[in-house]
């Protein structure tokens, strides 16, 4: 097969998929504090009789495993393998999991932490959506209750390792806009123009109705996939910033419905307005302003326009007492029929692939996420990608 065509990896042979008593070894990325992301040699996993075991396809490089690796987010315990946006192939099958998933399928996941993806094998407990199943919890440290169970669903064949890793991130604005919906029609704004806030986008616009979306970066790249995604304005705030709050003092408590808030950790220097006292000046009295990006650094953000306007600030809940993890297993089956159906293109939100048997490239990945031309970045560890190992590929190409 053509490592340009965009095919699969091949089928493992049966003799090599593993049973729950095998003990080898594999290769893991370990992130021992911020800064500090080794490959390593590491056991490979166990899987008991309610887990799958995972040989892993391909996983992408989060936000989320990067604010860790710059300290914006921090885990109860290091080290970690990070990496949660996540597509394998079952290699191994618990007892009480027969029937629910079959050798060989591929599967992605929501939940279970936001830990283990960057390695060749992985385990998960799944719930599928076609499953009725106990959900368990477990408090996390981090102020909510997890399940020790992860949102799964069966990846079609037809969706490409780009399309597959994009599952998990789809699922989580999903979840985060199906739970608060701008009604039909409404102008919506949208802080940041990361992966996250592409498909926000495209769902805003594609999927719930919305009027219009403006979409406010930093990185004049991204605001351009942004504006050719179904954004119809944008502003960069490093260099129309004065535009900006030109725009918002004209248009300043009547122009916006929704805010959807992508964006992580924003730092404030203290020199003109903070984006997100802007975006909550253009909206609406009781307007929604819905908080999706997440940091464990303090945030600057205005309490007086929240009471002087009525806002409602809204989040979805990680905590699975109010949002189960079954709820969220049926959320990744509509982020798979997006895809399937290109309501949502997942192509501008993968741009570079490499190989996960090249640490440097890995590494540099993490050093230089947001910066210049670049969206996503997906390590590939089918043997086509391991054979290739170094190599990028630009935006447009079908991988």
């Amino acid at each position: 097969m053509n490592a340009d065509s965009g095919s699969l990896p091949p089928r493992i042979p049966d003799h090599c998929l593993r049973d729950s008593l095998w003990g080898g070894s594999m290769q893991a990325y370990v992130m021992y504090g911020p800064g500090v992301l080794d490959s390593t040699e590491q056991s490979e996993p166990h899987y008991g009789e309610d887990e799958i075991l995972l040989r892993t396809e391909a996983v992408s490089i989060c936000s989320t495993d990067v604010s860790y690796f710059r300290g914006h987010l921090f885990p109860e315990t290091w080290p970690i393998v990070p990496g949660h946006e996540y597509v394998g192939e079952v290699s191994g099958i618990g007892a009480r999991l027969k029937g629910a998933v079959e050798l060989g399928q591929r599967v992605c996941y929501w939940g279970q932490t936001d830990f283990g993806g960057m390695a060749e094998y992985r385990v998960i407990r799944p719930i599928f959506g076609h499953q009725v199943a106990a959900e368990t919890a477990w408090y996390t440290e981090r102020n909510f209750y997890d399940a020790d169970q992860a949102a799964a669903v069966i990846v079609p064949d037809s969706l490409s390792w780009d399309a597959a890793t994009i599952i998990e991130p789809l699922t989580s604005v999903l979840r985060s806009i199906l739970v608060n919906p701008p009604r039909p029609g409404d102008v919506c704004v949208v802080l940041g123009c990361g992966p996250s806030a592409v498909l926000a986008t495209q769902v805003l616009t594609r999927y719930v109705g919305a009027r219009s979306v403006t979409v406010v970066d930093r990185n004049e790249y991204r605001l351009k996939i942004a504006l050719s995604h179904g954004a119809s304005l944008g502003f960069n705030t490093s260099t129309d910033a004065e535009s900006l709050e030109g725009f918002v003092r004209d248009n300043h408590d009547q122009y916006a419905d929704y805010v959807f808030d992508a964006l992580p950790h924003v730092a404030v220097d203290g020199h003109g307005k903070d984006v997100r006292e802007l975006a909550m000046g253009l909206l609406r009295p009781g307007g929604t302003y819905v908080v999706y990006g997440a940091t464990g650094v303090r945030q600057q953000i205005n309490t007086w326009l929240i009471l002087a306007k009525g806002l409602n600030v809204r989040a979805t809940p990680f905590d699975v007492r109010l949002f189960p993890m079954a709820r969220s297993a049926h959320v990744a089956n509509i982020a798979v029929r997006l895809l399937e159906s290109g309501l949502v293109d997942a192509g501008p939100v993968v741009s570079h692939r490499i190989s996960f048997y090249d640490p440097k490239a890995v590494v540099g990945a993490f050093e230089s996420y947001g910066q210049g031309d670049s969206m996503k970045t997906s390590l590939r560890l089918s043997p086509v990608a391991h054979a290739t190992a170094g190599a990028e590929v630009l935006l447009g190409e079908r991988r």
